[in-house]
This record gives structure tokens, C-alpha cells and sequence, in this order.
């Protein structure tokens, strides 16, 4: 199969297991000059996906531009805690925490209407038994509930999901949000503060951006599938077992 039909065969074939099909039967063949055809056709591919997600500006501040400060989390939608929130780490004072602060947020989001805010938090344990620490001494619990959001628009929910981990990655004010606890506010009063822009000022931003970040998704997804592929066709030409391929995962992973 010469190179240039083997690209057309890589594009038009959707399935894993047509492609990797066709490499077992090349190799079932003797054909390896087949699979190394294939191989370095899905390694061109993967460069221009590549190549293609690095050309994309997937900064929303970008998008947005110039805006006004509108309302903070707190005022808009219904905010209510999550189930079983009371005794979180997040509801914590300096008081009863010292040196707490926010690590990251991400933003799930249930319906067009409603989202739920997670934030990681970072301290200094009392004793580093059992805690993987940073350099500075912080160890960093996973994404916990912080705030449900109802009863929003859906361009609201958009931007609450795209505005706030980049607010609270900013930190230090901006968008009157700050990272660090206090003996009288908790991380949830942190975040309850944080401004979002006057929706009307970035509708049109927000729509562009959220067309790129589609576009990333669907490379990150091709991506991700080329590789596999990549993986899996090495794996058939040197005849890997599966025990042979689980080691060599655990070595790259590591």
C-alpha cells in the first residue's frame, strides 16, 4: 500500500481495532515494511496535531479583553454549601489552620443552569507522616466541594466555568480574589467574594473562546488516540505480552 494511501486510510478509519487490524494482518504477512509505513504515518499525524493545539491562544483573559466588574459568586444564581460540606477543610480559618490557602479550582458543571465550584487546599501539616510536601513545606488535598450554583443562564454558567479557575490561578487580588485564609474568612469566603466581568462586556469573547477550547478538545482527543495507536502497533511488531507491556507503561509513567 503506498504511503500516500496509507494516509488516506489513517483519516478515514475512526476505529482502533480497523487499524490495528490491518497492522496484524501486515505482520501475520511479513510485512513490516506495511507497519512501519503505518507507524510513521500516524508520527506525521501526531506532529500536526501537535502542532496545530500549539497555534491555539487558549487564554480567556485574551478573549475577554477590556470589561467591567460585575457581580461577586455570591450575588448571582442561587449559591448554596454542597451536601455534607460543614466540617471541609475549606470552611477553615487561619484560627483553626494556619498557613491554609487555595490551590487550584475546577468547575463541574451538572446542567446548563448549574455549577459546582471545587478547590483544592494547600497547608503546612502538623507532621509530614504519610503527606507529600512541596518545596515550601505544603501538602495539597484533592478537589473538594466549595459552592453549588443554581438557577444561573446558561452564558452565566459558561463563564463561572471558564472564569473562575483562571481567577483563582491569578490569585492576588484580581478579580477580588485572594489564595489565603484569615482568622475570620474561611476558602469558602474567599471564593464567595470572587468578581465575575459584567456578562454583556465579554458575551462575544467568551463565545470565540469557547469555540478554541472545543478545538483543543477535539486535538487533545486525537491526540491522544494517535498515540495509543502508536503504542499498541509497537507493542503487535515486537510481539509484547501483556505482562512486557504493562512494564514498559509503569516505566514511561514513572
Amino acid at each position: 500500500m503506498p504511503r500516500n494511501e496509507i494516509g488516506a486510510y489513517i483519516d478515514r478509519e475512526t476505529e482502533e481495532t480497523t487499524i490495528l487490524s490491518k497492522t496484524e494482518a501486515a505482520l501475520h504477512s511479513g510485512s513490516d515494511r506495511l507497519v512501519h509505513d503505518i507507524l510513521s504515518e500516524l508520527a506525521t499525524k501526531l506532529s500536526h496535531f501537535h502542532e496545530a493545539h500549539e497555534d491555539l491562544n487558549l487564554s480567556l483573559l485574551d478573549y475577554l479583553g477590556a470589561y467591567e466588574e460585575g457581580q461577586a459568586l455570591n450575588e448571582i444564581g442561587l449559591t448554596q454549601p454542597p451536601e455534607g460540606s460543614a466540617d471541609s477543610l475549606l470552611q477553615k480559618t487561619t484560627a483553626e489552620r494556619p498557613n491554609l490557602r487555595v490551590g487550584k479550582a475546577t468547575v463541574q458543571r451538572e446542567s446548563d443552569s448549574t455549577v459546582e465550584i471545587r478547590l483544592t487546599a494547600r497547608y503546612k501539616p502538623d507532621t509530614d507522616d504519610g503527606h507529600e510536601l512541596d518545596q515550601w513545606g505544603y501538602t495539597e488535598t484533592e478537589p473538594l466541594p466549595a459552592l453549588r450554583i443554581t438557577d444561573l443562564t446558561e452564558l452565566q454558567a459558561d463563564l463561572i466555568e471558564a472564569f473562575v479557575p483562571v481567577a483563582v490561578d491569578e490569585a492576588g487580588g484580581f478579580a477580588g480574589f485572594r489564595e489565603t485564609a484569615t482568622k475570620t474568612n474561611s476558602l469558602i469566603d474567599r471564593l464567595q467574594k470572587l468578581t465575575l466581568p459584567v456578562v454583556d462586556d465579554i458575551e462575544a469573547g467568551l463565545s470565540n473562546y469557547k469555540d478554541t477550547k472545543a478545538r483543543a478538545d477535539e486535538l487533545n482527543a486525537k491526540i491522544e488516540r494517535t498515540d495509543t495507536l502508536i503504542d499498541e502497533t509497537v507493542y503487535q511488531l515486537y510481539g509484547l505480552t501483556d505482562e512486557e507491556i504493562e512494564i514498559v507503561e509503569e516505566a514511561v509513567e514513572g
